[in-house]
């Protein structure tokens, strides 16, 4: 009878040996901040839990455990694993404020992950609303804890408010911050804060201006003409000539203002945005004139900026725009990788939220156009390789669907896929011959060929079938890796409707530099009944449907 009284005892004693050994949480969280400090936050985040597991009421142990799982959520990838952190995190956070809510690091750990999650999340308020009660906490009764949270609580007050536009909080919050911590690293980087807020508002200032008219070109014309020697005058009238959208007149004003004064960064920066806007017009007559004018203005671009940059070197909004000039210039330009130097020492910068944010997505971009050059290489050297398929099966576009409903019949639809990005869009011409291989219309051509003609020849099918006779009004923008549809309307190049007969339709597409070359025909029979052809052959237009709609029943 007397075995269980025993068994109880000692039941009773394990249990006080395991109280005995457990570490306290103070433990836990010094072992947890060894292992985050070391890099291994999952590690810190599970020794929180059990440290949670073992006392699910201690305010210290949940904040703890919400901070790491919050972090954590911050550091995935994976949007579901994040979700559920998060939740994980706000649960376990609340709740230690809800055990004790007076202990300023319960309030500072909830503060921190509540500004650092995503603002949709609604997380913001609380977070400010914490900092600024543990502020009030320090004033009224001011501790050695809370005396060591103050810096980094206005530090993250100060990025908070810049969030929310609130610059005047955020410059007010940083001043704290190197009053209360002066010569540390927070402070210095809120001293860099400071001043790149200032700057930012200085610049702002500077842009802000009433756009020239018309009456004050002519104005600044006069006033030019009497000061001939003053370079800034001209950097006026460059500007006015800009606001009108007269880009030839500017060129020519701020090109005299840099020969007078070869040291001033505005004329630059002006001359770079007037090549550039002469640049984007595309393809036009001055090609048939000089084919090489687009390619001497992109060498013209990146000269200018190189310029600008040397005269000043420490301006991070002119090294983006560097950066991503590189980027857009034409691979024969080389400048990719070195615009990917430019935009990442922006993003590395205290140059402002937006500059930073712009620089971000011009590296991806960037990045985009390394990975299409690695995919033109294999294509081109190692064309029979499986690792050719699966770059052609990676640039495969996505379908749409020609809508027969939105055009009065009859008509011809022309639905056709270019399966291939080189470094630049390529020649693309569609066009219609009779059965026999007489020329009847072109319906497309790409910008360059349809303006350079035989000055320079990269469709010879259609040059010579066509000798360029009616290219003047369906020249267009060059089209690139997709699909694209055009619908005929059975009008030849004279605009006369065409017989009834056999007809050709004749897709040819020239890729540079890869100097990948495809032609495809679908032939197409026009009469009282409807008809289709499908062709599939190649990769670099892999798809040609030709689709004739009679209209009769």
């Amino acid at each position: 009878m007397k075995r269980p009284q025993i068994t109880s005892v000692i039941l009773i004693l394990f249990c006080l040996s395991l109280l005995t050994y457990a570490e306290s949480v103070d433990e836990y969280i010094q072992k947890a901040d060894s292992l985050k400090q070391a890099g291994d936050l999952d590690q810190a985040a599970e020794l929180m839990k059990e440290a949670v597991d073992l006392y699910p009421d201690n305010a210290l142990a949940c904040s703890y455990l919400g901070l790491y799982r919050g972090t954590q959520a911050g550091k995935t990838k994976n949007f579901v694993k994040a979700g559920r952190f998060v939740d994980i995190s706000f649960k376990m956070l609340d709740k230690a404020v809800e055990i004790e809510p007076n202990n300023p690091i319960v309030r500072f750990n909830r503060a921190v992950i509540s500004v650092k999650v995503p603002s949709f999340l609604g997380k913001m308020d609380t977070g400010v609303q914490d900092f600024e009660y543990l502020l009030k906490m320090h004033s009224v009764a001011p501790t050695e804890k809370t005396a060591g949270l103050i810096p980094p609580t206005y530090n993250f007050l100060a990025e908070t408010y810049l969030k929310q536009d609130e610059n005047q909080k955020a410059v007010a919050a940083w001043q704290k911050v190197v009053e209360f911590a002066p010569g540390s690293p927070l402070a210095e980087g809120a001293q860099k804060q400071l001043a790149r807020l200032t700057k930012t508002k200085q610049e702002k200032a500077s842009v802000e201006r009433k756009k020239f008219s018309p009456d004050d070109v002519d104005k600044l014309k006069t006033t030019v003409q009497e000061n001939p020697e003053n370079a800034l005058l001209y950097i006026r009238l460059g500007q006015a000539y800009i606001d009108i959208e007269n880009y030839a007149k500017a060129d020519v004003i701020l090109r005299q203002s840099i020969e007078k004064d070869s040291t001033n960064v505005e004329a630059f920066l002006l001359l770079i945005q007037v090549v550039g806007e002469l640049a984007d017009v595309g393809y036009d007559e001055k090609i048939y004139e000089d084919t090489n004018y687009r390619t001497n203005l992109a060498f013209e671009v990146v000269r200018l900026t190189e310029k600008a940059v040397e005269l000043a070197p420490e301006n991070m909004e002119l090294l983006l725009r560097r950066g991503v000039i590189g980027i857009m210039m034409p691979f024969f330009v080389g400048k990719l990788d070195d615009a990917i130097k430019d935009l990442e020492t922006v993003r590395q910068s205290y140059a402002s939220d937006e500059i930073i944010a712009e620089a971000i997505f011009w590296l991806g971009y960037a990045y985009q156009k390394k990975a299409t050059t690695l995919w033109i290489d294999v294509v081109k050297n190692y064309s029979e390789t499986k690792a050719t398929r699966m770059a052609f099966q990676t640039m495969y576009p996505s379908v749409q669907h020609f809508d027969p409903a939105k055009y009065k019949k009859p008509v011809l639809a022309i639905d056709f896929l270019l399966g291939f990005r080189d470094e630049l869009a390529p020649q693309t011409v569609v066009w219609i011959e009779t059965q026999d291989g007489d020329f009847v219309k072109t319906i497309y051509v790409s910008g360059f060929s349809g303006y350079a003609k035989e000055k320079q020849i990269n469709l010879p099918k259609w040059s010579k079938s066509s000798r360029f006779m009616d290219v003047d009004g369906i020249t267009g923008a060059s089209i690139d890796l997709g699909q694209h549809i055009y619908v005929w309307d059975l009008k030849d190049k004279e605009g006369m409707k065409i017989p009834a007969g056999n007809y050709v339709v004749g897709v040819e597409v020239s890729y540079w530099p890869s100097m990948e070359y495809q032609i495809v025909s679908a032939p197409i029979k026009i009469g009282r009944k409807s008809s289709k052809m499908v062709v599939e052959e190649g990769d670099l237009i892999p798809y040609l449907k030709v689709n004739y709609l009679s209209g009769k029943k």
